[in-house]
This record gives C-alpha cells, sequence and structure tokens, in this order.
C-alpha cells in the first residue's frame, strides 16, 4: 500500500522563484534564455533556493555540467547538497538525458510520462515528499529536431505534462536556449506551456494549447504558426 504523503496536493502553497521572480505551485515554466551562462544563474538560483527551503530538487542537464551546477549550489547553500541530505535542507538530485528523455538515440513522449508517473510515485507517495522543483535543461533536443514528428511529439509531451505537475505540489522550468532553437522549435514549444519566462518577466501564455492530445487542426495551426515569415 502506498505511504500517503501528509499532504493536501491541491492546497500545498509554497514560495519558489525563478530568476528574482515568483512563481507558483504547479506552474509548468518554459523559460527563454541565451547561453550557458545565463542558463547557469537561473539553475543555479532557483535549486540553492529550493536546497534552503527544505524542497526535494531534480535537476535534468548533460553529466559534463552537473559536477559545474552542484559545486555553484553547494557554494550556495554551505553545504556539499548534491545527493546528500541534512536536517532542515532539501536534496538535490540530477539525471542525464540519457538516463530519462533520451535512450536509444531517440525521444518517445509516453515514454517520458511514464517516467514522471514513476518519479512522482517514489517521490510523493513512497517519501512522502512535501514540494519539490524541477529544471531541464532541455539542450538534448537539438540533435532531434530535424527527425520527422519530434517538435510535435515534444510539444505533445510539454502540454500533457503540465496536466500531470498539476496533481503534485511541485514547480517545474523548462530552459531552452534561444541561441540553440529557432521559431520552428521555439514557437510550439512555447505554445505548450502555460506560463513563460523571458528576459527577466514571468508572463501567463495566452496561447497555452490546454489539451492532452492535439487535434489535426491544433497541430496544423502550431506548424503554420512556427512556419510564418517573421
Amino acid at each position: 500500500m502506498p505511504v500517503a504523503s501528509g499532504h493536501d496536493r491541491s492546497t500545498v502553497e509554497q514560495s519558489a522563484t525563478i530568476g528574482g521572480l515568483p512563481v507558483r505551485t504547479h506552474d509548468h515554466m518554459c523559460l527563454l534564455y541565451r547561453g550557458d551562462e545565463q542558463r547557469d544563474e537561473l539553475m543555479v538560483a532557483f535549486l540553492a533556493e529550493g536546497v534552503r527551503a527544505g524542497d526535494r530538487c531534480y535537476c535534468m542537464i548533460a553529466p559534463d555540467n552537473a559536477r559545474r551546477i552542484a559545486t555553484a549550489v553547494s557554494d550556495r547553500t554551505e553545504q556539499a547538497a548534491a545527493g546528500v541530505t541534512f536536517e532542515g535542507l532539501g536534496r538535490l538530485e540530477f539525471i542525464g538525458p540519457d538516463g530519462s528523455h533520451v535512450r536509444g538515440g531517440e525521444f518517445v513522449s509516453d515514454r517520458m510520462l511514464e517516467f514522471w508517473e514513476d518519479w512522482g510515485t517514489t517521490t510523493y507517495e513512497r517519501d512522502g515528499v512535501a514540494y519539490a522543483r524541477i529544471i531541464a535543461d532541455m539542450s538534448w533536443a537539438k540533435p532531434l529536431v530535424d527527425a520527422p514528428g519530434f517538435v510535435m511529439d515534444l510539444a505533445r509531451y510539454e502540454t500533457r505534462f503540465t496536466l500531470w505537475a498539476r496533481r503534485h505540489p511541485q514547480v517545474t522550468g523548462c530552459m531552452y536556449d534561444l541561441d540553440r532553437f529557432d521559431g520552428d522549435v521555439i514557437v510550439p514549444i512555447v505554445r505548450a506551456h502555460p506560463r513563460v519566462w523571458m528576459n527577466g518577466v514571468v508572463l501567463t501564455n495566452p496561447y497555452f494549447m490546454e489539451s492532452e492530445h492535439f487535434s489535426a487542426a491544433e497541430a496544423n495551426e502550431l506548424i503554420g504558426d512556427a512556419a510564418a515569415p517573421r
């Protein structure tokens, strides 16, 4: 029998910020940034704040960057935070794209949602975590954007993730580098997130498509918007 987490997930509220701006429990944010330096600063500040607050923090980033992020978080919390639990502090965990998003060189949205279902069961039911933060560097997607159907499958995943995230007391940031991805990727991805962070502003996205599956008309609209001249 699952162990109850001891909180009402529908009412849990927690203070969190991204880039110095307040975000809400259940937010699934698209963070549009430029370059590794800005990515690292946003990520480290978000994670360090969570560790200090006692949150479970989960960072998805390539292994060659994870150690640098862990060290920077440790410096800000004055503790060796990564993978270690201290009384009154949260825990920071890392996973790379090959252990989550990409397996065998492929991304499949249904498989990724199964990953999060398992993670949610472990985190909230088994471990009884009261609040979690998830942040993901989405740069792994760059080599796959030309694969047939990939961008639409990624956008579908992002939309469905929002529905999953609303079931749990957490805040999530998906980080897309504007220096890596062009409009053919960014437009559908922005449309797949209910909230967007860009240039130090958090916006509620009026174009968010709140549906577990895209209809043919929605898919054509997304593709058409992405292909429109700018």
